[in-house]
């Protein structure tokens, strides 16, 4: 029964994504690309939760691989992240957790925003 809740919030979670993503394209073209990094969370800041899962949201600084220096990503409310099998939320991250994150920037947001990370647990 939890699975099925879980992947029934994904899939929603998903079309909500769609729906954004045809409504900004949809007002102006649009240069907004997909933009991969890895690397290890340095921080993790939560701006506001509510009670359910899913309902936080906030931001992490990535310390990328390499020491190419660091980028602070958005993660918006309803973002689920995956871990190995398991669906976790920005709340289920630590310090130090290896990630692989694909991020856009949407035109008038401040910080590029998560949309696709799959994580590890630190060391």
């Amino acid at each position: 029964m939890k699975r099925v809740r879980i992947a029934g919030i994904c899939l929603l979670c998903t079309a909500l994504s769609w729906a954004l993503v045809s409504l900004s394209m949809a007002g102006a073209a649009s240069k907004a690309t997909v933009q991969p990094y890895e690397g290890q969370i340095k921080s993790i800041k939560i701006d506001k939760c509510g009670l359910q899962p899913g309902s936080c949201e906030g931001s992490i600084i990535l310390a990328k691989v390499g020491g190419a220096g660091e980028v602070t990503l958005a993660i918006k409310t309803g973002t689920w992240l995956k871990r190995g099998t398991q669906l976790v939320t920005i709340d289920e991250l630590g310090v130090g957790n290896h990630v692989k994150v694909e991020a856009v920037q949407l035109p008038g947001e401040p910080l590029q925003r998560i949309t696709t990370l799959s994580s590890e647990q630190g060391d």
